[in-house]
């Protein structure tokens, strides 16, 4: 037996999913023609990733000096190129002879490259490298040349500057030919170790390594989901729906995107952000909507009451989650940095797409599919629709039991592993955490051992002659010239190996007009490191204070790592307003959701606890290096990625309000229908605890593969939010948010006299 019509009004979602469902057929057409062109957009239309990425602070202003004295949108690319053999010195022919013919070499080397002027394809052969230095060039005497030191066998260590012809986009297409001539020169060499790193082949690499671990994730991805959804519903054709869903959300975001890049360039790392976020909430609102369809055929609902009850309840709550998903997001862009925004962009996107696919194309799909969404199912599996019972059932009894006692047990556990995050260490994982399977981390660490790390990545300090327009001015050349003595004197030596500073190799560069200096001075420590920051901060505040006190000209320091000082000095300064636009906006929406202000306080406390337990986890094991370095194969560098904790914040946040408004939507809903306060809180907790377990599977399933990638940044990115996740489905959701719902009993639902105006927006349907 069914059920009769609906009575009453229809809330919106339901509306709208009802007449999904009577146009079925015009929909899902319509959303294959949508996600088709999606395909093509992504197929046609290149993707313009050439963002440019501003340092902030005094490095940006820096940069911006250089580049509009140098006429050059940004720095030269420069590589390394180490040689070494194990008894020959720099001053033997065979030696010389080596590096010399290598060099010769890089500077002969030619590329083709094409383009279409007028109409018609011109082919031109471009130089790829603009020069090269070595010890051979500069005249010094072998002890006393900064390009020479003596390996422990006896022989020479030299290395040899080689600046690339254009930005480091061409550096970076055109580096093949170099490493190809590295690795034939050493090969035919007798005895020699020579290695080559720098910007550009780093920077090719390091994508390389990075494009190889996601799409090993991408082809774990979908078996595992299939899987953990195969188990949840226990019918093929019920797995595939919220797979297939998520497919469509992922693909019509990246045509959207791929033309939206062609006004508002995007980082290249969107895609993934695409990828891992459709999934995400793209599956899991499709598995909340199609759970509770099943449930209502089960009792013997008709399939229109079915759909339209799914709809108005599930869906309803999907749409209020997905809206704090995409405003949390939001809040990135009030970081104003074009990576950040970017990856808003996109998630905000495919986010958005997935809510909407879940209010129509979903009930297009249940309505066509009807019972058969539950064709080829497997037996013992899924067939559990009924809400209570099983082991969170029993978790719940027994915490309802004793709420106040579990409750506080829980807090003071989660704010122990939480405790860590007060000695957060952000910073900047160097080239020195690079997994081993980049090759330029060879040389770069040659570079190290030999000589400073620095090399690859000075600080730039740009002096301005400002009013003068003439850096050959003598108090500004005298002021320029202390800065190197004082440089000099805390510079590596045998006696100093721990200074600040590495030896000087590089000559200083000036502008056309002669109104800029450029003076690079080496770093004695990993970009990221803490004696790198200090050093920096160091020639900030005292050698450059003291060399230019009697010049009338300004001396600024940028590069690598006064650009990441900068950057997290900006993090650190913006933080506080993504937190309070996030908060408040969870605060607003949860507020007109379920009309009480006690809910929404604490939904954010119990989300901010989350939250702070996997920053925790994070310190304890990235940090300070806690139990799963070698699980994760890595080795804990004492630094947390600096954009990571502001990211994670607001992308979890986003995503722990989807697990919190669903229940809360089935406590609310069981409210309206009568029951006591603690009634509806254990119906709601049963009737939704094998769904979350189920879509907070696939979220840590998701979010765990990113830890066994092999970029520091991306494997704190996966523990953290797997942690989260964790976390938030279990302890919070078990424990903490039954309890606390006990202890308040009826001030979870007060509000206000003077907000009595918010409408009402029911849950039952």
């Amino acid at each position: 037996m069914t059920s009769s019509a609906p009575q009453g009004p229809q809330s919106f979602t339901a509306r709208i999913a009802m007449w999904s469902a009577r146009h079925r057929r015009a929909i899902i057409l319509a959303w294959v023609f949508i996600v088709v062109l999606g395909l093509g957009a992504c197929t046609v239309v290149p993707a313009n990733t050439d963002i440019e990425i501003e340092a902030p602070g005094e490095a940006g202003k820096a940069f911006d000096l250089f580049q509009e004295r140098f006429d050059v949108k940004e720095a030269e690319a420069q590589e390394f190129v180490v040689f070494s053999h194990p008894s020959l010195t720099v001053d033997d022919p065979e030696y010389e002879q080596t590096v010399k013919g290598l060099m010769a070499h890089l500077r002969a080397l030619r590329v083709q490259e094409t383009e279409v002027v007028g109409g018609t394809r011109v082919v031109s052969s471009i130089r790829v490298v603009a020069g090269t230095t070595s010890h051979y060039d500069i005249g010094t005497p072998r002890e006393q040349s900064p390009f020479v030191a003596q390996n422990e066998t006896g022989g020479d260590v030299t290395f040899a500057l080689v600046d690339l012809e254009g930005e480091l986009e061409d550096a970076v297409s055109n580096i093949d030919p170099v490493l190809d001539a590295v690795a034939e020169a050493e090969e035919t060499s007798d005895g020699f170790e020579i290695l080559v790193g720098g910007d550009a082949s780093l920077s090719k690499q390091v994508s390389e390594v990075v494009e190889e671990d996601f799409a090993r994730a991408s082809f774990l991805e979908y078996p595992i989901m299939i899987v953990i959804l195969i188990l949840a519903f226990g019918a093929l054709v019920a797995a595939l729906v919220p797979v297939a869903l998520a497919f469509a959300a992922i693909v019509t975001a990246s045509g959207i995107l791929a033309v939206v890049s062609q006004s508002f360039a995007l980082s290249e790392i969107y895609t993934h952000m695409v990828l891992l976020m459709g999934l995400a909430t793209g599956i899991d609102y499709s598995l909340f909507v199609i759970t509770r369809f099943r449930r209502e055929r089960a009792v013997g609902v008709s399939k229109e009451e079915a759909i339209r009850t799914a709809s108005g309840t599930s869906g309803k709550a999907v749409v209020f989650a997905g809206a704090t998903v995409v405003l949390a997001i939001g809040g990135m862009f009030l970081v104003d940095n074009a990576i950040f925004v970017s990856l808003a962009l996109a998630a905000i996107v495919v986010v958005a797409l997935a809510v909407v696919i879940s209010m129509t194309l979903l009930p297009a799909l249940i309505a066509m599919l009807g019972d058969n969404i539950d064709r080829l199912s497997i037996p013992f599996l899924g067939r559990g629709t009924g809400e209570g019972g099983g082991v969170w059932g029993f978790i719940t009894d027994r915490v309802l039991a004793r709420p106040a006692i579990l409750a506080t047990v829980t807090v003071v556990l989660l704010l122990a592993v939480a405790g860590p995050v007060f000695t957060f260490n952000l910073g900047f994982n160097g080239v020195k955490s690079y997994s081993d399977d980049v090759e330029g981390k060879k040389a770069v660490l040659a570079l190290e051992d030999n000589f400073t790390i620095g090399l690859l990545q000075p600080a730039w300090v740009v002096v301005d002659a400002g009013e003068k327009e003439n850096v050959f001015a003598a108090d500004i050349q005298a002021s320029a010239a202390e800065l190197v003595r004082l440089v000099e004197g805390e510079s590596v030596t045998p006696d100093s190996p721990g200074n600040p500073y590495g030896v000087l190799a590089q000559q200083p560069d000036f502008s056309d007009a002669g109104d800029t200096e450029v003076i690079f001075i080496p770093i004695n420590a990993d970009t990221g490191e803490g004696k790198a920051i200090d050093a920096v901060n160091h020639l900030r505040d005292d050698l450059i204070p003291a060399a230019f006190e009697d010049s009338s000209a300004e001396a600024l320091v940028t590069g690598a790592t006064a650009s990441n000082i900068d950057f997290r000095d900006m993090i650190y300064f913006r933080t506080p307003f993504v937190v309070a636009f996030v908060l408040g906006l969870a605060f607003i929406i949860l507020l007109l959701m379920f009309r009480s202000i006690v809910i929404p306080v604490k939904a954010i406390i119990l989300n901010l606890l989350s939250v702070g337990a996997a920053y925790g986890v994070l310190v304890l094991v990235f940090q300070e290096g806690w139990l799963l370095e070698g699980v994760l194969d890595f080795e804990a560098t004492g630094i947390i990625e600096s954009w990571l904790p502001l990211f994670l914040f607001a992308i979890l946040f986003g995503l722990s309000m989807d697990y919190h408004m669903f229940v809360l939507s089935r406590i609310k809903e069981a409210y309206e229908k009568g029951m006591s306060n603690e009634e509806s809180v254990s119906a709601g907790i049963k009737a939704t605890a094998a769904t979350i377990t189920s879509a907070a599977a696939i979220m840590v399933a998701v979010f765990t593969i990113f830890a066994f990638t092999r970029n520091i940044g991306l494997k704190q990115f996966g523990v953290g939010l797997g942690v989260a996740v964790l976390i938030d489905a279990t302890v919070i959701r078990s424990i903490l948010l039954p309890a606390s719902m006990k202890l308040l009993g009826e001030w979870n639902w007060y509000l206000p006299s003077w907000l009595e105006w918010i409408p009402r927006i029911k849950m039952a349907e």
